[in-house]
């Protein structure tokens, strides 16, 4: 199946998207300056601009965080297509770790784990039997089993080369750099 098919079926499932992260994306919402104008937006936390996109003929998953930082940061891949991405989820237990890991070493990444798992706060039942169930639909729906994203997003991120993305004139006019082919 590609990622697009995969993508309708997960948010045809009757479960909270919310808790993992991915709450859809509304049509009407553009994306943030960083956003490749090619790029079909489909979900985000609903915090701090990140969200998540599939681009044109590319099966690959990718987070645009707009504070990231710096040119060629601000959107990398985090799988291989939308299956593999389910099943780093399902390690991490929802989508934050995923938009963190360009920045962190594995320690750091294995803290950020451990820290999130032991995170309570009064009344965090329901939402922690929100997160299950919708992590247990998504693992029957998909028949996967969690994935240890660490490596392979690692990998994944050195290899890409945002190089051939096309960015909207906001783009260039927020960081201050040249538009292509006025030089």
């Amino acid at each position: 199946m590609s990622s697009r098919e995969d993508l309708r079926r997960f948010y045809a499932l009757g479960i909270d998207h919310s808790v993992l992260g991915l709450e859809p994306w509304p049509e009407q919402c553009a994306g943030y300056f960083c956003t490749p104008v090619e790029a079909e937006i489909f979900g985000g936390p609903g915090v701090d601009g990140v969200h998540y996109i599939l681009l044109p003929e590319d099966e690959r998953v990718f987070c645009v965080n707009p504070g990231m930082g710096e040119p060629g940061t601000y959107i990398l891949p985090v799988a291989e297509n939308f299956r593999e991405f389910l099943a780093f989820l399902l390690c991490c237990r929802d989508e934050s770790p995923l938009a963190q890991l360009w920045w962190l070493d594995e320690e750091k990444f294995r803290r950020l784990l451990e820290e999130n798992a032991q995170n309570r706060w009064p009344g965090c039942e329901e939402t922690f039997a929100k997160t299950d169930a919708a992590l247990a639909a998504v693992a029957e729906t998909f028949g996967l089993e969690p994935q240890d994203p660490f490596r392979k997003v690692k990998a994944l991120q050195e290899a890409f080369d945002p190089a051939g993305l096309t960015f909207s004139e906001e783009y260039y006019d927020t960081l201050g750099l040249e538009h292509p082919g006025t030089a």
